[in-house]
């Protein structure tokens, strides 16, 4: 994980090609691997992971550094000033790619936002692997929205 995260982060250019290896032929790489293992069921988790890969080096860390991370604050006041929302921000204990002061931060900036720590859990497993008691805390959020 952290050495995936150094690629991104300090060889742009380096994650962009791999990126577009990996990520904009995804399609030959899911055929080989249900050629390599035998299943022709379709793999979702590698759709998430080359979706998520794709828009990760390509735009959140190339906006990070082209230098414009700076417009999240504003778009946090938006959320803060014209939203009455609640916001809630899930965050694994063992994440190593992000700090939980990341997610203290949007707190401070939305003082409503509640940050909820997954514990034993890390960037990816916060979902994968409990996407059951995900899916009911996504439910007992919306059940409580407000209209």
């Amino acid at each position: 994980m952290g050495f995936g995260a150094s690629v991104l982060c300090w060889y742009e250019h380096i994650s962009r090609m791999v990126s577009l290896v990996m990520c904009k032929n995804h399609r030959r790489w899911e055929l080989a691997f249900k050629l390599i293992t035998r299943n022709g069921i379709r793999t979702y988790l590698m759709d998430g992971f080359f979706f998520h890969t794709y828009n990760a080096s390509r735009h959140t860390f190339h906006n990070i550094i082209c230098g414009s991370a700076g417009k999240i604050d504003g778009y946090l006041d938006v959320v803060r000033e014209q939203f009455s929302c609640d916001v809630t921000v899930f965050h694994g204990r063992d994440d190593e790619l992000l700090p939980i002061d990341c997610s203290y931060a949007i707190r401070s900036k939305v003082p409503r936002a509640r940050v909820k720590i997954v514990d034993d859990k890390d960037h990816i497993t916060t979902v994968v692997g409990r996407q059951n008691a995900f899916a009911r805390e996504l439910e007992e959020i919306w059940n409580n929205a407000t209209q």
